[in-house]
């Protein structure tokens, strides 16, 4: 592993930077991208691996964010944009930057941190766990189920009419406060508008009140929904039949959505084929005695103690953590040695827990975690119901 100059970068628009973005994600630096990229790196921490001679070899770009955790707001930096220059790799430059980046992180009290892997085993070592999952259609237009017919209407909009609905739409959907980002109109823009171009579809109920929406894309023969937004089964039915009046001119219907339910797939009059399930976004906790003291706990009772070992990258989650109850509060106490109940667990595995990716007797059963009785039922009647779900990528 090589002693690497590992700095901030204070200036993101830099030729050198660009060039490695370029490179590593064979992007096209057209004036739209670069606009992107400069954009998102206002709004992040960016840092570069630079060799003896000043090169910039490695970079690492990490964009602070919030987000929603069953009506609870944290602090989280997404990691993304990590890249290095072939003749550098192997040398343990990524590995320096991340270590840089977790602790600034706790200095600066971020509690989680998301990012989407090129590979699971290499974020793992760095305390990230698969967390999130998407569901992939990509149906024969003709397979596509049909909607009723609705009292609502359909209008497209541009952008600027479009954002302020589609804001507050998304916001208020409950599947979108298992996890995911609460956005700001920053990342709206950089996410809806420099990535590709969409047509933005709003559903009006027959009052005129704005219900849902639909962002969607054409192209050679394929209609893709970007994203899809409704807070009531009418609007969910209203742009279906959007999604469906494009079924003769369309050959295929693709839709990558997070996990949520299974809508689509209940009232098809037949099955559709191939729904695929795969991995999505890793997530870690930065600081878990922060994100505890917060953690939107249910019933709000019980005494019990967890154990954090091996955490390499964030020793200071390491340690005994007691957890009571005072005022409808949670109460996190470090200490020594404890006398409750106890779960012994990694950093990844209790982060699945909190998060609602893993029931605590699935792990126990499969020696995932050490738990006392007290523990599982601690954990089985004081969580939030409720698979996480992202929508976003970064």
């Amino acid at each position: 592993m090589c002693v690497c100059d590992v700095k901030k970068m204070t200036t993101f628009g830099d030729q050198e930077v660009l060039d490695l973005v370029a490179y590593a994600f064979q992007w096209e630096l057209s004036e739209k991208n670069i606009d992107r990229y400069q954009r998102l790196a206002a709004h992040s921490w960016n840092y570069g691996s630079y060799d003896a001679q000043g090169k910039l070899a490695s970079q690492v770009m990490a964009t602070l964010f919030n987000v929603n955790l069953h009506g609870t707001a944290y602090p989280m930096a997404g990691i993304g944009f990590v890249a290095s220059y072939p003749e550098y790799r192997g040398q343990g430059r990524i590995d320096q930057i991340m270590q840089e980046i977790i602790k600034d992180c706790y200095e600066q009290n971020i509690v989680l941190s998301y990012l989407a892997p090129f590979s699971f085993p290499f974020y793992r070592r760095y305390g990230y766990e698969y967390t999130f999952e998407r569901s992939v259609y990509d149906i024969q237009s003709s397979d596509w189920p049909d909607s009723p017919k609705t009292a609502g209407s359909i209008k497209r909009l541009a952008w600027e009419q479009a954002q302020p609905i589609i804001h507050q739409i998304y916001h208020q959907q409950l599947k979108n406060q298992r996890g995911a980002l609460i956005r700001d109109a920053w990342w709206e823009d950089i996410k809806f508008t420099l990535r590709k171009t969409f047509t933005f579809a709003v559903y009006y109920n027959a009052s005129g009140t704005p219900e849902g929406y639909l962002i969607y894309s054409i192209e050679k023969g394929t209609f893709t929904i970007d994203e899809w937004g409704y807070l009531t089964g009418e609007a969910f039915h209203g742009l279906n039949r959007l999604i469906v009046s494009h079924r003769d001119s369309v050959a295929k219907i693709h839709y990558q959505v997070g996990i949520d339910s299974r809508h689509l797939q209940t009232f098809a009059k037949k099955p559709m084929p191939a729904i695929l399930s795969r991995p999505d976004m890793m997530t870690r906790i930065i600081d878990l005695e922060l994100f505890l003291q917060t953690y939107p706990f249910t019933k709000k009772e019980g005494k019990i103690a967890l154990q954090i070992e091996n955490d390499v990258y964030a020793p200071w989650n390491n340690g005994v953590y007691e957890l009571s109850f005072a005022q409808q509060k949670p109460v996190v106490k470090r200490v020594e040695k404890t006398d409750l109940p106890c779960l012994t667990a990694s950093i990844q595995r209790v982060g699945q827990l909190l998060f609602g990716v893993q029931e605590i007797d699935t792990c126990q059963f499969f020696g995932e975690v050490k738990a006392d009785d007290a523990v599982v039922a601690f954990f089985q009647n004081n969580l939030p119901k409720g698979k996480p779900v992202l929508e976003d990528y970064f």
